[in-house]
This record gives C-alpha cells, sequence and structure tokens, in this order.
C-alpha cells in the first residue's frame, strides 16, 4: 500500500485551525466553549477591604509591581481570619512601616496599571465609573501551594526585598522571632527520623488548605484567586511616605512617590451571564513569554478549574501592550486586554503547542440566557446563578511527601504499603530519592525481598540497570537472593512444570550442568511464589536431599527432582500453604458452555448483518455507504512514529464523515475506498481500516489512560481532546468509540482492542438492564451488596480495570496489621475518597469502608461520562437485546478471538486453503503446487506458538484465530505459489509448472493482509523453505527489501 502526505485539514478543506486568529484577527466575539478553548463568563464582586488596607509599589512600570495589604484587613470577616492564620503559619508576612508604625502585611504581585479604555456601556455593565481617569490593575493571588515551608517564605520575602529597597521603604521579611504583635511565629517544615509504632503523620508537617476557609467569600477569593483593583491616579508628593493620609494608597515606582485613590477592589467569579466575556483561545507565542517571564509577570494558577486543565501560569496582558511579532516587529497584542495561560512550566518550552491567551471583548453578549447551575444544596439552600473559583485541593508538596513515605517504608521492608502506595503513584517506580536511588535499589538492600513487589516495579516501568549516585545498579546492593529473584522477575524464566528443561538452563547461570543448593532453593521457592516461611521450608530440603546441587537427569531422570515437586505429599502442602490468589490481571479460559454462549452471541450479531445485506465472503452490499479515506502506511512498515501519524490521519477523516451518523447507518455499513487502492471491498479493507483505527485509539496515551488491565477513559474533567490539531469534545470522541468497537464486531473484524474488560462488563448489564427498563448508573453498578462475596465481586470488577489496585485492596482488606494501615489515610492519588479523607487514617474497623470507597472512585465517579459515551455509542449500532444472555466479557473474547494456535488449528486453517484457496487456481492440483502448500503447513506446525501467531499477523494481519474458528475468517485465506504452467497436462506432468521470473527460490514469502494472502516461492526442498519462512515471519516489521 501507498502512503499519504494529506492531513485531515487538507483533505477536508472546511474545518478551521485549531486556533483562532492564525492569519489575521476575527472580529471580537465572545466565545462559548469552556476551558481551555474558551474563558469565562466572568462576574465581579465587591470586596470589604478599604482604601487604608493597601501600599503599592511600582504599578506604573512594565515590570509586575507589588500590592502590600494590612495584616488587619483580614479582621474583616470569619473567614479572613482563618486565612489569615494560615498565612501565619506560612510565614508569609512582612513588616512594613507606614503611617508612623511598623504593620504586617501581606505581599501580592501586581500587573502594571492602565487606562480603563472598554465602551461606557461594558463598563456600566461591569459597575465601573465612566470617568476616563480610571486606571486598574490585576492582583495575582497569593501563591500558598507555594508557600507551604517557612523556609520557602523567607525566599519569597528576601527575594521581595531585592526588588524594592529596604532603605527607602523600610521593608523586611518575617524572621523566626521577629514578628511583633500577635503573629504567630514562622513555622520550619518538621522532619523526624520514625520510630516504630509512631504515629506516621508526624513524619512531615505540611500545609493543607482548612476545610472552614470560605472560598465563596469575596474577599477571600480575591487574596487567593486575584481581582482588580481600580484607582484614581495622584500627584507626585514631596512628603515622606510615612506623612501620607489614611484615604491614600502610596503607589512608587516613579521618580517620586505617588499616591492614588484606590476606588475598589473586586474579586472574580464565574457567572454565565457575566458581563465580563472573552474571545475564543489564541495561540500565545513564546517570544512574549519570555518578556514577560523576565518582567515577572507570569504567576502560577491557584484556580483548580485552570489547574485540572493543564494551565500552570496565568499574566494578566494589559490594553495596548506592544510585543514583538515572529519578524521582531512591536505589535499591540489585545486592546482591551486579556489573560495569557502557560501549560508547561517557565523554564520550559511549550513542547505541545498549548499555550493560548483570552481577549476581552469589548461588546460582551448581554442578552444570552442566565443558565442556572444547580438546585438546592444539602442544607436546602438554592445555589446562586455564579460558580466561585476552587482552590487546588492539594498543594505541590504533598507528593514529595508521599515520595518520602514509600522510600521509608520500603527501607523497613512494608512490602504491602509499598505495593499499595505504588498502586497509586505507579511514576514513584522509576523516581529517585536520595543519592538518587530508586525503590528497587532500596529493595536491593533488605533482607528479605517481596517477589510480587519485584513484579509491580517491572510493569511499571523500572529498570534494572538503573545507576545511583555512585555508578552502582541494584544487583551490586543485593545479596545473591536478591540477584536471583531480581534477575527471574526481569527475564521472566520459563515455567518449571510447562518447559522444565528451559527452566533448568535458565537457572544454570554457570553453564556447569549444575544448580548449586543456594540456586536451586532460590529457583524452587520462586517456581512455587512461596512466602518467607515457604522459601525457608524450600532451602532446608535442597539442604537436606540435594547438598550437591542437582544436574539435569537429576531434574528431568525418572525419579527424578521434578517427579519429587510433582507428586510428594511435602510440596502438595506447600503449594496449599502460600498466600491465596491474587488477581493477575489475564483472561481466564472457557468451558465449552461459556464459549457456546458466545458463539450465539455471534450468530445473532450475523443475523442482524444478514437483514441489512452483509452476507460472509461477499462484497459489500450496493447500499453501503463509500468512506473515503487517505492510505495506511506501507505493509511491513517499521517506523512506528510514521504509522501512528498515518493512522491518526485515518481516524481524523473517519470521526469527521460518520460522528453525525445514526445507528441504522452504521447498520447500513461503511465501503471502505482507501486513497490509490480503487476496487471493490469485499472484507479486506474493512478489516485494514479496523485494525488502523484501533492503532490510533490505543497505540498511546493520548486519547486514553493505559491501565495495567487496558485502556480506560480520560477523567470526567478532561472534557477537550485534540484530533489531528482540531479540538474535539472527549464524550464525543468516546461516543464514536463505541460506534466503532460495535461496527467492527458487527463485521466479523478482529480487533486488538486494548480497551480494559471492565468496559465489556458494564457493556453488557446496561444492555441487560436496559431490557428490564432499570437506571443505568443505579442498578448498573450497585451489585456489590456489603457481603463477603460482594466484596469479592467488587474487586473482581476493580481487576478488570487494574488488577494490580485490586491486589492490594485485597491486601489491605485480608492481610495488614493495624500498624500497616495506620499508614494509609482515606485519599485516592491525592483526592479525598471522603470530606476529611486526608486526614483519616484507616483502621480495623473502617477499612471496609475504605475498600469499597477506593473501588467506588475508580470504577463509578472518575471517568463515567466517558464510559456511559462509549456503552451509549455501542448500543446505538447493536442493540441491547441482542447482547441478552452472552457473557460480560463476551463482545471482548469475540472482537479479540482465541489467543493460542493450536495443532487442530492448524490442520482446520489447511483443509480451509487447500485446495480450495491454492493459487494459481488453475494449478492448484498440481503435485508441485501440492507439495509446496505441504512443506508450508509442516513448517507452521513445526513452529511454537509464537511462531504460529506471528504467521497468521504475517499472513492475515492478526496473530489470532476467530473464536467461531478458521471457518469464519474473511476473506477467505489464500496461499499463492508464485509459477506459471510452461504448457503440457500441467494436473499431472511434474515439470508443467515454472517459477515466475521475479520470483526465484531465494526470494522471502511476502503477506499481503488486506485480502488474507501469503505469496511463497516454489521450493526445491524442505528445509531451506522453512528457513526462509521462519526469516520472513521473524523479521516482517522491517519491511520486505530482504528478498
Amino acid at each position: 500500500m501507498g502512503n499519504s502526505n494529506c492531513s485531515f485539514k487538507t483533505f477536508c478543506n472546511k474545518f478551521a485551525s485549531p486556533w483562532h486568529a492564525r492569519n489575521q484577527k476575527p472580529a471580537l466575539v465572545a466565545g462559548t466553549d469552556i476551558f481551555p478553548e474558551g474563558l469565562g463568563p466572568l462576574t465581579f464582586r465587591n470586596t470589604q477591604f478599604q482604601i487604608g488596607d493597601f501600599f503599592a509599589l511600582g504599578l506604573e512600570g512594565d515590570r509586575a509591581g507589588t500590592l502590600l495589604v494590612s495584616r488587619a484587613a483580614l479582621n474583616r470577616s470569619p473567614s479572613l481570619k482563618v486565612l489569615a492564620t494560615l498565612l501565619d503559619r506560612l510565614g508569609a508576612w512582612l513588616v512594613s512601616p507606614r503611617a508612623g508604625g511598623d504593620d504586617q502585611s501581606l505581599e501580592l504581585r501586581v500587573s502594571p496599571s492602565h487606562v480603563v479604555n472598554l465602551p461606557v456601556a461594558t463598563r456600566v455593565a461591569l459597575g465601573l465609573p465612566a470617568s476616563d481617569e480610571i486606571h486598574f490593575a490585576w492582583v495575582y493571588p497569593v501563591p500558598i501551594a507555594q508557600r507551604s515551608a517557612a523556609s520557602t517564605a523567607v525566599r519569597e520575602a528576601q527575594n521581595s526585598c531585592a526588588l524594592v529597597s529596604s532603605d527607602s521603604e523600610g521593608i523586611v521579611p518575617v524572621c523566626r522571632g521577629a514578628a511583633k504583635g500577635n503573629i504567630a511565629e514562622t513555622r520550619q517544615v518538621q522532619t523526624t527520623v520514625i520510630q516504630d509504632g509512631e504515629h506516621p503523620k508526624s513524619v512531615v508537617q505540611g500545609c493543607q488548605m482548612p476545610e472552614e476557609l470560605d472560598i465563596e467569600d469575596a474577599n477571600v477569593s480575591f487574596l487567593t484567586v486575584g481581582g482588580y483593583i481600580y484607582f484614581r491616579p495622584g500627584t507626585p508628593q514631596i512628603q515622606s511616605p510615612k506623612s501620607g493620609g489614611n484615604n491614600r494608597a502610596m503607589l512608587m515606582g516613579a521618580a517620586r512617590p505617588t499616591v492614588v485613590d484606590v476606588l475598589c477592589a473586586r474579586a472574580i467569579r464565574f457567572s454565565p451571564n457575566g458581563a465580563l466575556q472573552f474571545a475564543p483561545a489564541r495561540r500565545w507565542e513564546a517570544a512574549w513569554s519570555q518578556r514577560l517571564v523576565a518582567q515577572g509577570r507570569f504567576q502560577p494558577v491557584t484556580a483548580r478549574k485552570w489547574l485540572a486543565a493543564g494551565a500552570r501560569y496565568i499574566c494578566w496582558v494589559r490594553p495596548d501592550e506592544h510585543l514583538p511579532d515572529p519578524q521582531g516587529r512591536e505589535a499591540k497584542v489585545a486592546h482591551f486586554g486579556g489573560f495569557a495561560f502557560l501549560f508547561h512550566e517557565l523554564n520550559e518550552p511549550d513542547i505541545k503547542g498549548l499555550d493560548r491567551y483570552f481577549e476581552v471583548v469589548p461588546e460582551p453578549d448581554l442578552t444570552r440566557d442566565e443558565q442556572p447551575l444547580a438546585g438546592l444544596d444539602s442544607q436546602g439552600k438554592r445555589h446562586s446563578s455564579s460558580l466561585p473559583f476552587h482552590l487546588a485541593v492539594e498543594p505541590p508538596e504533598f507528593e514529595e511527601r508521599q515520595l518520602r513515605k514509600i522510600f521509608e517504608l520500603a527501607r523497613r521492608s512494608r512490602w504491602s504499603l509499598v505495593r499499595h502506595l505504588l498502586a497509586e503513584y505507579p511514576h514513584f517506580a522509576t523516581a529517585t530519592h536520595d543519592n538518587q536511588s530508586t525503590l528497587l535499589h532500596v529493595c536491593a538492600e533488605q533482607a528479605k525481598v517481596d517477589v510480587d513487589l519485584l513484579h509491580q516495579l517491572k510493569e511499571l516501568g523500572a529498570l534494572y540497570d538503573a545507576q545511583d549516585a555512585e555508578g552502582r545498579i541494584p544487583e551490586v546492593l543485593g545479596s545473591s537472593a536478591f540477584r536471583v529473584l531480581a534477575q527471574s522477575v526481569w527475564k521472566v524464566p520459563p515455567n518449571l512444570f510447562d518447559d522444565p528443561e528451559g527452566w533448568f538452563h535458565f537457572w544454570d547461570r554457570s553453564f556447569k550442568g549444575l544448580l548449586e543448593p543456594q540456586v536451586l532453593g532460590d529457583a524452587i521457592a520462586y517456581a512455587y511464589r512461596c512466602d518467607a516461611i515457604g522459601t525457608q521450608w524450600v532451602k532446608s530440603y535442597v539442604n537436606i536431599h540435594h547438598r550437591d546441587g542437582i544436574c539435569k537427569a537429576g531434574l528431568l531422570g525418572s525419579g527424578g527432582l521434578l517427579n519429587t515437586l510433582q507428586s510428594s505429599e511435602e510440596f502438595a502442602s506447600l503449594r496449599k500453604q502460600t498466600r491465596p490468589p491474587l488477581f493477575r490481571g489475564r483472561q481466564g479460559s472457557l468451558t465449552k458452555e461459556c464459549k457456546a454462549r458466545i458463539l450465539k452471541l455471534d450468530s445473532q450479531i450475523e443475523r442482524l448483518r444478514f437483514e441489512h445485506g452483509w452476507e460472509l465472503g461477499k462484497h459489500v452490499p450496493s447500499g453501503a455507504i463509500p468512506l473515503p479515506l487517505p492510505s495506511p502506511c506501507p505493509e511491513g512498515s517499521g517506523d512506528p512514529v510514521e504509522r501512528m501519524r498515518s493512522a491518526r490521519g485515518i481516524l481524523s477523516f473517519s470521526f469527521e464523515q460518520t460522528r453525525s451518523l445514526p445507528g441504522r447507518l452504521w447498520q447500513t455499513g461503511f465501503r471502505i475506498d482507501f486513497a490509490g487502492q480503487e476496487g471493490l471491498d469485499d472484507g479486506g479493507l474493512t478489516k485494514a481500516w479496523v485494525t488502523e483505527i484501533g492503532f490510533a485509539l490505543w497505540g498511546d496515551a493520548t486519547f486514553f489512560d493505559q491501565r495495567p488491565g487496558g485502556c480506560f477513559f480520560k477523567p470526567d474533567e478532561v472534557e477537550m481532546l485534540e484530533l489531528d490539531g482540531v479540538p474535539v469534545r472527549s464524550i464525543d470522541l468516546y461516543r464514536w468509540t463505541g460506534r466503532f468497537v460495535a461496527y467492527a464486531l458487527y463485521q466479523r473484524c478482529l480487533l486488538d482492542c486494548s480497551l480494559c474488560a471492565w468496559c465489556f462488563r458494564v457493556l453488557q448489564r446496561v444492555a441487560v438492564f436496559r431490557g428490564l427498563r432499570k437506571n443505568l448508573r443505579t442498578q448498573v453498578l450497585d451489585d456489590w451488596p456489603e457481603t463477603a462475596q460482594g466484596e469479592d465481586s467488587m474487586l473482581a470488577d476493580l481487576a478488570s480495570l487494574d488488577h494490580t489496585v485490586a491486589s492490594n485492596l485485597w491486601r489491605v482488606r485480608h492481610e495488614m496489621s493495624e500498624d500497616d494501615l495506620k499508614w494509609l489515610d482515606f485519599t485516592c492519588s491525592g483526592v479525598e475518597l471522603e470530606p476529611g479523607g486526608s486526614s483519616r487514617e484507616v483502621s480495623g474497623s473502617n477499612k471496609p469502608r475504605y475498600v469499597r470507597l477506593f473501588c467506588n472512585l475508580l470504577l463509578r465517579e472518575r471517568s463515567w461520562l466517558g464510559l456511559q459515551a462509549f456503552v451509549d455509542g455501542f448500543l446505538q449500532v447493536i442493540p441491547a437485546n441482542v447482547l441478552a444472555g452472552s457473557l460480560e466479557e463476551g463482545v471482548l473474547r469475540l472482537l479479540l478471538g482465541q489467543p493460542d494456535v493450536s495443532n487442530a488449528q492448524m490442520d482446520e486453517l489447511e483443509r480451509l486453503v487447500v485446495p480450495k484457496g491454492l493459487v494459481p487456481t488453475k494449478l492448484q492440483h498440481h503435485p508441485r503446487v501440492r507439495e509446496a502448500a505441504a512443506w508450508f503447513f509442516r513448517a507452521a506446525r513445526e513452529g511454537d506458538g509464537a511462531f504460529r501467531a506471528r504467521l497468521l499477523e504475517f499472513w492475515m494481519g492478526v496473530d489470532r484465530i476467530p473464536l467461531a474458528g478458521v471457518g469464519s475468517i474473511s476473506p477467505q485465506p489464500k496461499l499463492q505459489i508464485m509459477v506459471q504452467p510452461t504448457g503440457g497436462d500441467t494436473q499431472n506432468l511434474r515439470g508443467g509448472v515454472k517459477r515466475i521470473a521475479s520470483w526465484p527460490k531465494e526470494r522471502l514469502p511476502e503477506g499481503h493482509t488486506c485480502g488474507n494472502e501469503l505469496w511463497i516461492a516454489l521450493p526445491d526442498c524442505y528445509e531451506d523453505f522453512a528457513e526462509r519462512l521462519k526469516l520472513a515471519v521473524g523479521n516482517f516489521e522491517a519491511g520486505f527489501a530482504l528478498r
């Protein structure tokens, strides 16, 4: 197949750029999208701050100025007092002598000021004076999360002193012991050495947002989210700053101090009909960031809504601000001002192109209907029509505390707790701590090693050869027992009972043909997954019965150790004494009854296809909808980046052309038309399309989160995704994914579907409950009664999403001691499971509730909207009644097919291909053609399971057989022997055929997956042919240049 270089935008020629105003700015019209595609609308709320509360510095320059807020101002409301107490703990106050006496002040950053230039009607709508003499500035919030340690506060204060001369303004930071009045002493972060039995919360005393802090208080919002101050500039003053009156605020930064009349300070708030409205997002240039960052203009984002969307820093761009264009020329960016957002750290480039800004709209749409945001709350009070900003739940240092905790637990060999925290923070598997050590380094240094933890680390990407600051890898630090276990985990030894000879060679690292006692004991204990007691028992047994070690004959021979392991009562008892089976994250084998139920579903779908004109093995019906698409990557392409680029292009075209089609038109079906591949689609092109779409959706983590159990939907707060540069709503893409998966099943295509099994469990339950007309959310998932059976069912559901977390929660419920449980709190990955959960310990009495809330968050709450959209989309194509009576994972089983290719299946495949699938058809009975086919299937049978799977993928594009058997493969597989007749009776004369000139016997076989065709040169001997087939099958990703 050829490859297309066209993009979605050039193909459709009608979709706009993701950034408005690529070359020229359109008229300023208020956007309607949610953040980060849109901003606002916002409304203002008056605060209780008075003129004498502020002390302004540097508002008239280009750099960020400073606003000092008097501590006395924080006594005007109960919530402000709570905030003041929090700031006391953070050491956030400065001592600033003003008006003849010392005062404690809070330092806030302020944008450069500018005259209000909005139209008069807009000013009136915002409640601003219509005078042209009014100036304003944006006040940034106090960065509470960044001030969580007293040492950080001191550094911030020292930095402030560097910006403002202490000789002229008398500003000094409040240090320990220097506070006056009733201000609390600056508190340092306390780090203590944990003794056994100590309360775990005393490790680090950090800062968390007090529950009683009222975020709806306009005064608190002004200080913690930001707001505007409006003032009337005064005249230069000759007198000392200390002689200023009480009705004016000092303005510093010019040649002389200047006083200003502060008219008001206003907080912002979300409101559907707010008068402060913004145009849609526009691209923010890197050159602009460089200038404004250097001026100290970008400050940390504190509003949870913006943080959840990925924004990290915010800047108010003042009206008519001049910034350099790509040619270096200065140009005005936003005539009425606006907000700019950075989605990365200040010292990092905008790799993903997410930085953007929103310009204020001069004439807001004040006619839009106000939409109520909520009804009555739990106290029966009616919510207002606007919503406050919410601050981030956890400060940035929370994760650092968790990292210190998990390393400390590893040093204490508290393996259950380490596994539990690692499941919540999987990136800790590769994180480094003291001396650049990883968790694997710490494990190596312990006397006892937990095998399950090693497996978990490996699954999460921990490197076996990671080096610490001294260049040491974990193997060097560990004992021989650790080395044996770690090497076995990372190199995956053969199963002792499935491949005993391979198992022996794996453990015979000295290549002496002998397993010495220490290695033998560790190897057998690992094969049985023994706990500490079981491992000691095995080592004692080896020391008694095999003190000289064991050779291969002693293991495999009649009456050898292998026979003892399989038949002795001692080892049978040892197997029973191991830890109860945990969730392993793999599908079990199917019974005949279960397989029959799934095949019944397959036949019901086939009847649905027949009703719409589809018949197995025949061409696409004439009524099918044409679906023109760019061509996929060439078969055999080994470049994953190019493959993904091509697949994403196909996904973009497919999504935009079919997103609005109802389910009945999906049942009518599509005729796939790849560019440059004209011809009838007899199922091969549809199969290729399904394969490419699956790779585009699940080939990386762009659209779905990757969990141990498979891919799952992004959290509900991720409202927008980007597809080929075009923003799309996540639920729209997930609903389309449901239709696509149903269509792949409808067309009987095998699909490497990476969605976790939980998606299909919910799908089946929804199908059943819809038939009974039951409520979706409460009935589909509310099948976990508070009994032992209900809890096991709940954990089994969680295992279908994340078997690692499910296994850890089982240990929390059944294995962990009270001392272990004290290390846990009611949070999951930093999210509180219930109000106040971060300060509530798990105990023996409340651990059932902890486990249930944990499961509920992961299965019901975090990604519910995406899951619901997927299910809705699927059932639009395949009705719920079709799924009746099937297994919960029956759809997934049909999509994946049978993972193992048996000899019986190879025999069935040979009967299907020989002779009807042999090409050329006129020569399919010729002895040389039959001989070549026989040699082909002989080589296939002699290969192991991995080779057969690769052969199928090489031949048909998938490495599995359909669950219904090889007879359901479509199109019918073909084996083409590249020969031509030489004349005479080609049915009986051995010399009646010859090789095609372009296919000498040395040429490697080629797979053509669209038509399920495999081409081979006419061989002369079996051994040479088998070798060429193995070479082609083992290296087909590299293409077909080797011939």
